[in-house]
């Protein structure tokens, strides 16, 4: 390079941008928590019972509820026998434990609100099914196991069809149902239809339904789906 040392004025503009990144993210990420009992409210349930459930999703996002516990076996190398001038690879293995649970915040909180909706609007089970059928299909189609995390699902998608079916389907309950559907059809599509490939090839010592890192989603899919069915129904 004939003894000069090149820079590169483009790394200034990459710290500037990651920097306006992680503000915005931030930013939003803030918004997000503080519209959750708002988020709640547009189910039905009052203030008290909204903030309540706020609080324990938060606060229960960093709380796992182990529920079982799977052994494989998997091989950490391979060794190399020589018999008469001939090579094998011999494949040397070990036993590991992998801990299935379930987050409280992310996965018990939000099931327990699916529940309640269903046990209290019986009348929308034809609506639920349908919306909780397509957003399932989504979720399964759109999940993908990501070594050493677990199952990642891109969640505005299965919120977004949760909220639009929602709309389309339940005309003044378009929130209740896209909640339910939401919560549900993530919960099954990306996370128990996943799970048997998640615990073979995940990588994971620990898998959480619900909780950040592993099968995020549940929690947030469900609120969204919320808000698109709510922001975009005619009397919202």
């Amino acid at each position: 390079m004939n003894g000069r040392v090149l820079h590169y004025p483009s790394s200034r503009v990459f710290m500037v941008l990651m920097a306006l990144w992680l503000l915005i993210s931030f930013l939003l990420t803030s918004l997000y928590l503080f519209s959750i009992p708002g988020f709640f409210r547009a189910l039905g349930l009052d203030p008290r019972t909204a903030l309540f459930l706020s609080l324990l999703s938060i606060l229960g996002s960093t709380v796992n509820v182990p529920v079982h516990r799977v052994r494989r076996t998997v091989v950490v190398r391979h060794e190399v026998s020589t018999f008469w001038g001939i090579t094998y690879p011999v494949p040397l293995k070990s036993t590991e434990e992998i801990t299935i649970s379930v987050n409280l915040g992310g996965c018990v909180v939000p099931l327990a609100v699916s529940c309640y909706l269903l046990a209290t609007r019986p009348h929308l089970w034809l609506e639920y099914a349908i919306d909780t059928a397509a957003t399932t299909v989504v979720s399964y189609a759109t999940a993908r196991v990501v070594p050493g995390v677990g199952i990642a699902v891109p969640f505005f998608l299965p919120a977004a069809v949760a909220g639009a079916t929602a709309l389309m389907i339940a005309d003044g309950q378009a929130a209740s149902v896209a909640y339910v559907a939401g919560t549900l059809g993530t919960l099954i599509g990306a996370d128990l239809l996943h799970l048997r490939r998640a615990v073979r090839w995940g990588n994971a010592a620990v898998l959480s339904i619900g909780g950040a890192g592993t099968f995020d989603a549940i929690f947030v899919t469900g609120l969204t789906a919320v808000w698109i069915a709510y922001a975009l129904s005619p009397g919202g």
